[in-house]
C-alpha cells in the first residue's frame, strides 16, 4: 500500500479531540508501542514490530517524503502477542540491532477514508496524524487527492501547513534521546 501521510504539531488536543469527537464520535483509544530495528552500522530502521489491540504487527516500509508528507510502500503481516519475545529473538539472530522504541497513546477515527489519530508520542507532544492507504500503483492525480483531503481535515482542526512536522518521529526521538539540535 502507498502511505499519504501528514502529522501537525498540536498545541491544544482538547480542543481538536472535541472536534473530531463532536463530527465523528468518541473514537478508539489507542495504546502502541513500536520497537524499531535497524541493520549494523545504519542509521535508519530496518523494520518495526508494533503491539496493539492484542496482537503484533511487523512492517518494513520504502519511504520517501516531500513537502511535509510521506509517501510510502509499506510490508506488513501479523502475529499474536505469544510470539513477540521469539520475534525478538528472531531479529536479533538475523543480525539486526534494536534501535528505538515508539510510545504513542491517544484516540483514533476514521473521517471517509482518512485514518486520524490524535496522539502524544513519547515525550515529544501532541501530534495530529492523518492517513490514507492507497494501492501500490496509484496515479499521482490520486495521492495528489488524498494529500488535499488530508489538508482539508488538518484545517478543519484548527491547524495550518505552519503546524506540519516534516521530521520523522525516528528523527524527533533520537534527538531527544541523543540531545541533538535539529
Amino acid at each position: 500500500m502507498r502511505e499519504i501521510e501528514i502529522k501537525a504539531h498540536v498545541s491544544n488536543p482538547e480542543s481538536v479531540k472535541a472536534l473530531f469527537v463532536s463530527r465523528l464520535g468518541e473514537g478508539k483509544t489507542v495504546k502502541k508501542r513500536d520497537h524499531y530495528f535497524r541493520r549494523p552500522g545504519e542509521s535508519v530502521q530496518a523494520l518495526r514490530i508494533r503491539s496493539f489491540d492484542g496482537v503484533i504487527e511487523f512492517t518494513t516500509k520504502k519511504t520517501s517524503s516531500a513537502d511535509g508528507s510521506e509517501n510510502n510502500e509499506e510490508y506488513e503481516f501479523r502475529a499474536f502477542p505469544d510470539q513477540y519475545d521469539k520475534a525478538l529473538q528472531f531479529f536479533h539472530a538475523l543480525g539486526y540491532e534494536d534501535f528505538f522504541i515508539k510510545k504513542k497513546d491517544g484516540w483514533e477515527w476514521m473521517d471517509g477514508r482518512a485514518h486520524v489519530e490524535l496522539l502524544s508520542v513519547n515525550k515529544l507532544g501532541w501530534f495530529l496524524e492523518i492517513e490514507i492507504l492507497l494501492p501500490f500503483d496509484s496515479p499521482d492525480r490520486e495521492c495528489d487527492e488524498a494529500r488535499n483531503e488530508i489538508e482539508n481535515i488538518i484545517r478543519e482542526a484548527g491547524l495550518s501547513s505552519s503546524d506540519y512536522e516534516s521530521r520523522s518521529y525516528r528523527e524527533m526521538i533520537l534527538e531527544s534521546e541523543n540531545g541533538i539540535q535539529g
